[in-house]
Parts: C-alpha cells; structure tokens; sequence
C-alpha cells in the first residue's frame, strides 16, 4: 500500500464524497477514483460503496480507516524525527495516560521541559492500560502512564511520587456522605458503576473479601467524566481515584476514601531495547533526574 493513497483514502473518509476529497486533495475526481479502484483491487476487497451524493464505508472501509491513520501517523512522525536537526531538540512525544493524579506531575514537566525546548510538541492520548500499552507497543506513543500494572517489569519504567487513592462518589446529601470512610459492608446491594480495568483485573477483589460475591454492577467506565455523569442523573455510585472529579458544596456530589485504603502506584513505562527519538530521550532523561532519588 502506497502512502500517498492512505492519505487520499483518509481525504475521502473525512470529506465523505469523492468531489470534496479531490477538491482538499488537488488532484481531479477521475484520478482519485482510479487510485481507490486500484487500492482496492490491490487489496481483494470493496472499501467504499458510492452513492449518488456520498461515500460509505463497508466494514473493511472502516478498518482499513483505523489503520491507514496509524500508518500515516507512524509515517508522519518518522519522517520528522529522521529530519530534525540533531544538534536541536525538536519534534513530537507521545503519552498514553489513563486518568491519574500522575497526570498532574507529568504536567508540570511538560511545562518546564517546553520552557527549554519550545520546538517540542506533546500529545496526549487518554484510555485503560490496555489502550495505551498497545499504542505504546505499535511505536504510536513513546511513553504510558501505568497505574499498578502487574507486568510493568517487561518495560523500562519510572515510578512517580504520587499515589492514586480509591474512594466512592456519590450524589451530595447522600447517607453515605455522612461517612468519614467506606468500608465494603457499606457497599452492599448498592449499585456500583466500576472502572473497565478494575472490572477486568478484578482490582478490588481483595479489598471487597466476602462482600465481592453480592456485588451489583451496573455499568463499567473509562472516563470519569462521564462516570460522574452517571452519578448525577442516578445510575449508581462509582468507585474511581481521588482528585479527578471536582466534589463537595455546590458541585452535586461528594467522594469518601474507601477503609482499609486502596493505594495505587503509578509508573512512566516505556520500551525495552527501543531507540526514543532525541527529544523523547532528553524527555526520559530529565524525569529520571527528577524522580528517580
């Protein structure tokens, strides 16, 4: 596949007719169709079906979109790491980040790396650990954020001071509220509305002991955003990290720290054996002088 037609494919996803695609592109419809045609015989399989007035994507239209956007990303980034001066630190860095008050620390760094190498530029992907350790895997990011990852060894990482803290968060008023802390008991036939890679990993297990087996899950989140959202209009209480959701008067809701606490570490994970652009590696470089003692 040519990397010049990924891109005409994604001009046309984007733009959804061919007319507009060839217009952005500058080339004339005629040809873009005949590039499309030819990727798709090349490849044995219908991308698009044309219609009167737009394109649709068939299902393999829809993954080959997927793809093509990492692919051209991967190109992108490349082609600028291999272009910049390397007497200059310059160029792009990639973090994968679950929902941490990590986020907050890495933050800061990121504002004091930018002050001495402005020509750096940061982007930040949000999602569980399995997003982003697979973004990490695919050369997309240079770096994950990990809250206790069971299998961080595999990685070269770097633990950060802060710690993330599990509570309840729940409507304001309500009884619970009333408590200094949550204890598993306080739980019970409540509905409960749990993070996707707690769910899965059965994080709280242990914390929960008896209690886990009449546990009444409800729903399962990636964002807390949209986890508090749930809270308020009464879908149930969610279990999440401390400090991500702005809580107490006025705010509509309230969060407790769960007792016996839940504590999870967080690391800045990235490849083993894999050579980081100059800009990721001075990146790397000053985290490690400013977190490592």
């Amino acid at each position: 596949m040519d990397i010049r037609v990924l891109r005409y494919y994604l001009a046309i996803c984007q733009e959804g007719t061919m007319s507009r695609a060839a217009e952005v592109l500058h080339v004339t419809q005629p040809t873009l169709s005949r590039q499309i045609a030819d990727l798709e015989r090349e490849l044995g399989c219908t991308l698009l079906e044309r219609g009167s007035r737009h394109v649709t994507l068939t299902q393999k239209g829809l993954y080959l979109r997927r793809r093509a956007e990492e692919i051209v990303s991967l190109a992108d980034q490349t082609a600028a790491d291999l272009r910049a001066d390397d007497d200059i630190i310059e160029g792009d860095i990639g973090i994968g980040a679950g929902e941490s008050e990590g986020i907050r620390i890495l933050a800061a760094q990121i504002n004091a790396f930018r002050k001495r190498y402005p020509r750096v530029r940061f982007h930040i992907h949000s999602g569980n650990a399995g997003d982003v350790i697979e973004r990490l895997e695919r050369g997309l990011d240079d770096f994950a954020v990990l809250m206790s990852y069971a299998d961080i060894d595999r990685f070269e990482h770097l633990r950060l001071p802060p710690t993330d803290a599990w509570g309840l968060l729940m409507p304001e008023g309500d009884p619970l509220a009333a408590k200094e802390h949550i204890s598993p008991a306080d739980l019970d036939g409540l509905p409960l509305i749990v993070s996707e890679q707690a769910d899965r990993h059965n994080t709280l297990s242990t914390w929960f002991g008896r209690h886990g087996r009449t546990l009444d899950i409800v729903a399962t989140y990636n964002l807390s955003y949209n986890a508090a959202m749930l809270v308020r209009e009464g879908v149930g209480y969610v279990l999440g990290f401390d400090r991500l959701i702005t809580t107490g008067q006025g705010t509509g809701l309230e969060f407790r720290l769960l007792y016996p606490p839940v504590i999870s570490v967080i690391d800045v994970a990235w490849k083993r054996d894999v050579p980081l652009t100059p800009a990721a590696q001075r990146f790397m470089e000053d985290l490690t002088a400013s977190f490592s003692a």
